[in-house]
């Protein structure tokens, strides 16, 4: 099968768990014999890559940016040429509330191809601000208005997040559930030495948080809840990985020195290295994801498949991954002092916890990209048979 991959960013630009679901994805859709190329930016920032290169089996192609006003709102120039001149039996575009998405729909419609629509978020879910509310629901309905009609099908994370896609009325019969996951090689045995040396931990107790240093993650969550943890684990350190947004690492810096903790946190910066970044769940003690929305979290399966137990919060696709008291604990987002509470019950340790890592792992198990991989070739096949 022919498949055409369109997503914001991909390799060496790992800003998030999307450009890691597509990397992993596409990276299994080409083991499994098809034919795959990746449409995505060139540049990110003052990083540029490759126009085109074979990475992993996949091709990916890379355009320059026309317009970069946010994440959100980009033009590509030459996307829609570029997927109008290809042969493909399938066009799969990831986030809705993007114009690649517009074109990549458009170009799979005029081309009578069957197309896949990835929703990661409903963007106006996510708790802001209200001045940054108002016109984020605005872009989700006429993003939605202009998306779902055309899309062959449309993927979710999480079933539970099916209610809350905006303008779903008379497409209801286009979704379909396909979570993300870990890749198989994240069940192996990594080196948690590696990174405990790298970043001075010793042998205290690791709490780990990997994603966008960004508030909508929920890392300052994570810092007020660390003197409460600090006073019963005085030795415990706290690593954020993952990449500075908008220099919310100096806030977050900031803060962590009112509370007097600084000494105990460490900031590693982004780490798109797979064996690096496995070594940090191997190291850890607990994983922890304070985030204010998700749709499913990577991270999550990833630590999972290292046996690790999860404090995070109950919203979005995460409940679907977690079973409250079964693989980690569950709590309300925002409140430091519960996500301390639990996080000093994981560190405690004993049989309850032991049994928690032991379902997380059996249950990501279930969440493979191997397995992924032959659901989403369903999906494919289905969309083949229905037509555009």
């Amino acid at each position: 099968m022919k498949i055409a991959q369109v997503n914001s960013y991909y390799y060496p630009f790992m800003i998030g768990g999307a450009e890691w679901y597509v990397r992993n994805i596409s990276r299994e859709l080409s083991k499994a014999g098809n034919n795959v190329t990746v449409f995505t930016a060139s540049t990110h920032g003052d990083e540029k890559a490759a126009t085109e290169e074979v990475f992993e089996g996949v091709t990916v192609r890379r355009f320059p940016l026309r317009l970069d006003l946010t994440y959100r709102l980009k033009m590509w120039e030459g996307l829609k040429e570029a997927l109008a001149d290809g042969d493909f039996d399938i066009i799969h575009t990831y986030d809705y509330a993007q114009q690649h998405s517009v074109d990549a729909l458009q170009a799979a419609s005029r081309k009578d191809v069957g197309s896949a629509l990835t929703v990661f978020d409903v963007h106006s879910a996510i708790p802001r601000v209200w001045y940054k509310r108002v016109p984020m629901k605005y872009l989700d309905y006429y993003f939605a208005r202009r998306t779902f009609p055309l899309a062959t099908r449309i993927l979710v994370r999480a079933p539970n997040l099916v209610e809350g896609l905006p303008e779903l009325n008379g497409f209801q019969s286009k979704v379909r559930v396909s979570p993300s996951g870990a890749r198989d090689e994240s069940f192996g045995k990594f080196d948690g030495g590696k990174f405990r040396q790298k970043y001075s931990v010793g042998d205290s107790p690791l709490v780990l948080f990997m994603g966008r240093l960004n508030p909508l993650k929920g890392p300052q969550i994570l810092l007020e809840a660390a003197p409460a943890l600090v006073k019963e684990f005085p030795e415990a350190v706290f690593a954020f990985v993952g990449p500075d947004q908008g220099g919310y690492k100096s806030v977050l810096e900031r803060r962590a020195s009112e509370l007097g903790v600084a000494s105990r946190i460490r900031f590693t910066g982004m780490i798109s290295d797979f064996e690096e970044k496995m070594q940090a769940y191997s190291a850890c003690d607990v994983f922890v994801l304070p985030t204010s929305y998700e749709g499913t979290s990577q991270a999550i399966f990833e630590a999972m498949s290292q046996g690790r137990p999860i404090v995070a919060s109950r919203v979005g696709g995460v409940p679907y991954q977690i079973d409250d008291g079964k693989q980690g604990y569950l709590v309300e987002y925002g409140d430091a002092q519960l996500l301390s509470d639990r996080i000093a019950r994981v560190l405690r340790g004993g049989e309850e916890i032991q049994e928690m890592a032991r379902q997380g792992r059996a249950k990501a198990e279930d969440f493979r990209y191997s397995r992924l991989v032959q659901g989403l070739l369903s999906v494919y096949e289905e969309i083949n048979k229905v037509g555009n």
